[in-house]
């Protein structure tokens, strides 16, 4: 972990909006969180409304998030300082009530937006953001479709590279995801990649029949515990028949996996990553669909969605301490499959590149120093890296 939070900052793209925390989690006490590097509390002021400040008390270095709210204030627990959601210091208690307090005594403070069930964060310090939050439609469907989302976010393993080109990948389900994507094909359909217009996200394309068997993983039990309900699991699920998949990455570490049959938008997975430090990740997300909408079908998916991001972390946290770090392998030699994820690195590469921010990883094959130069990509994944880059 790089402990200096600015220098931690560097390696992230800070003027942006991601997913800080569900609305859920936040209530009558301070959440602390360590987002960009950076140490945040979140905390709720008398009306309701979230505010974010620096976690680090700047008088002796406690900890915010194990503090108090009171009142329009965050309290630390060491001195009982207290600060506002604007950043100012309103109160110490060790001095008497008259005296002034200094205009320097301050924490960063972080523009914050709930919406959607979710508290968004821009983690530049005192910055005024740029744009409005890209909150989903996922979020607000209505019946017949039924949402279920994770309760809370989660901070796993997996540097935020890895663990975004880990989603945006379908090569790793059938070595993975044994247990929750019963008959994930080896092989990779070849998806129609297209880049958003704004150059802040990019999607593709695939028919089904190279990618997974005919019925959904869930209903083939994610857990593989061989229980009674997993049994009856099997005829919980509606026989579903997808022609077809699709996914889109856009800016805000949001993930859009969509799959479809004959009549139709049948399921949509989807989930929200946000940097935590150089090697863990925030995950928060959940399932939308239109089908199987029984007792049965719920529990299931109520172990199905740990179930399965349980595994991704188990394999990121396992691999090569030299891959772990931000820019992933130095030097990663690209297959055919990287087509999916790969553009990732250029879109959020450019972003950084546009912050003045240097890109720890590699685009090319010749290392990290290459990543902002125009140099072709190893093996099949060139023509994707060149359709991002515009080059």
């Amino acid at each position: 972990m790089i402990s200096d939070a600015a220098a931690a900052s560097r390696i992230f793209v800070t003027r942006n909006w991601y997913v800080g925390a569900m609305s859920a989690e936040l209530r009558d006490k301070p959440l602390g969180r360590l987002i960009c590097g950076q140490r945040i509390v979140f905390f709720r002021d008398p009306d309701g409304r979230p505010q974010a400040v620096s976690a680090v008390c700047p008088h002796r270095g406690a900890d915010l998030g194990r503090g108090r709210v009171i009142g329009d204030s965050v309290e630390c627990p060491f001195h009982g300082l207290r600060f506002n959601g604007g950043g100012a210091c309103t109160r110490i208690p060790s001095q008497d009530a008259e005296a002034p307090i200094p205009r320097a005594l301050r924490v960063p403070s972080y523009a914050v937006v709930e919406q959607g069930g979710m508290v968004w964060i821009w983690p530049e310090p005192n910055d005024t953001p740029t744009r409005a939050p890209e909150v989903p439609e996922v979020l607000g469907l209505k019946a017949p479709w039924r949402v279920r989302l994770l309760p809370e976010g989660r901070l796993s393993a997996g540097s935020y590279l890895n663990t975004m080109e880990n989603a945006l990948d379908d090569a790793h389900l059938a070595f993975v995801h044994k247990a929750t994507v019963p008959g994930a094909s080896e092989r990779v359909a070849p998806f129609r990649i297209t880049v958003d217009e704004d150059r802040r996200g990019y999607g593709g394309v695939a028919t089904m029949a190279e990618i997974i068997a005919e019925t959904p993983a869930v209903a083939d039990v994610a857990t593989g515990s061989g229980g009674l309900l997993d049994f009856i699991g099997r005829f919980a699920f509606e026989s579903l028949k997808p022609v077809e998949k699709a996914y889109h990455y856009r800016m805000s570490g949001f993930v859009l996996i969509t799959t479809t049959d004959a009549s139709g938008p049948r399921d949509y997975t989807f989930a929200f990553f946000t940097p935590g430090d150089a090697e863990r990740s925030w995950l928060f997300g959940g399932i939308a669909r239109n089908h199987s909408l029984n007792f049965v079908a719920e529990r299931l998916l109520e172990r199905y969605m740990p179930a399965l991001t349980a595994e991704d972390a188990k394999i990121l946290g396992e691999l090569v301490p030299e891959a772990r770090g931000p820019g992933g392998l130095p030097i990663p030699f690209v297959i055919r499959a990287d087509r999916q994820s790969f553009p990732f690195r250029r879109l959020y590469g450019d972003a950084l590149v546009a912050e003045g921010k240097p890109v720890p990883w590699a685009l090319d094959g010749a290392g990290a120093g290459a990543a902002t130069g125009s140099g072709a990509a190893t093996g099949d994944a060139a023509e994707a890296v060149t359709a991002v880059a515009g080059r």
